[in-house]
């Protein structure tokens, strides 16, 4: 595992591509921490006297789930397209040591590119007393969540050879994450007053999504192009469900009083990137937080190791 991590991380900086972004990502963040701080005029932090990261905080996993894949796609893409995937393939090392070496590698990059924006809390205590424990927490909930997305880009990144295919599919897989996140709401007002209708999409859209995976990647295409017709197929009819049997007149008086309602909110809660992010970047390391990143991290990397025993016995 050792060499294969070495080998990964030199590929990382003997080009300007990791220096490239690294930089890049460091005045993105500090550009849009200050161009989308709602509170006194755009970041002026200094005249309100709110020294802060929330805007950094709330926007990184939007930026991590588009930079991180960008990082991850060349870690098995690179070995097909060079052809040193089948020696790796043929060493007598078992698999599950050489992903763990290239996810390792991945995650020391994701470490490197968080250390650089220390400047910006380090420029913050320049100019009065910041909490830093939200800060901490902050930075933590960060490398948990990109240590998460490096674990999907490294899955992706085995099953093409193709790098800009495997950035665009890690790249839609991590947005869609975090995007149900932001759908919480809508699917838990829906879950109070029509459980059977937000049961159907918070299985269907996932579901979309690794049918199109499988379309794009999988060696039977009409398999994927049919998940995904189905899929499709099912969020209408959830449409159609809840347009037809939603009262508005009753919302009030239906909201969190069936059983399956609040199966489907609690179920929410517990798969929300969002949510647990949030709770560790205000300093609480719970353990429901911890054992969800590191599960969606065995998860994928498990994944990326069963794929490649697949192939490597075929």
């Amino acid at each position: 595992m050792g060499p294969v991590y070495a080998r990964e991380l030199r590929g990382y900086f003997d080009s300007l591509m990791g220096v490239g972004i690294i930089g890049a990502f460091v005045v993105v963040m500090m550009l849009l921490s200050v161009l989308l701080d709602p509170l006194g005029g755009g970041g002026d932090w200094f005249a309100r006297g709110d020294l802060s990261m929330r805007t950094f905080f709330g926007i990184f996993p939007w930026v991590a789930a588009v930079v991180v894949p960008a990082v991850s796609m060349r870690l098995w893409s690179d070995d097909r397209r060079q052809a040193t995937f089948e020696l790796l393939m043929t060493l007598p090392i078992p698999t599950w040591r050489i992903a763990l070496g290239k996810y390792f590698a991945g995650v020391t990059f994701l470490a490197a590119m968080l250390a650089a924006t220390v400047v910006y809390p380090l420029m913050l205590s320049q100019f009065g007393e910041p909490d830093w424990a939200p800060v901490i927490g902050g930075y933590i909930a960060c490398f948990l969540l990109g240590a998460a997305f490096v674990a999907i880009g490294l899955f992706v990144s085995g099953l093409t050879e193709n790098q800009a295919l495997a950035f665009f599919l890690g790249m839609l897989i991590c947005l869609g994450i975090v995007g149900l996140g932001e759908m919480r709401g809508l699917l838990g007002d829906l879950a109070r007053t029509n459980p059977e209708s937000a049961m159907m999409l918070l299985v269907s859209i996932p579901v979309v999504g690794l049918g199109l995976l499988a379309a794009a990647v999988g060696r039977d295409k009409m398999v994927g192009i049919s998940v995904t017709a189905l899929a499709l197929v099912g969020n209408v009819i959830a449409y159609a469900w809840r347009s037809g049997q939603a009262k508005p007149d009753d919302a009030k008086v239906s909201a969190a009083t069936t059983p399956a309602g609040e199966a489907v909110v609690t179920t929410l809660g517990q798969i929300s990137v969002l949510d647990h992010f949030g709770e560790i970047q205000r300093g609480v390391l719970n353990t429901n937080g911890l054992v969800f990143f590191a599960g969606l991290v065995v998860l994928f990397v498990l994944l990326n190791v069963w794929s490649l025993e697949s192939r490597r016995y075929s």
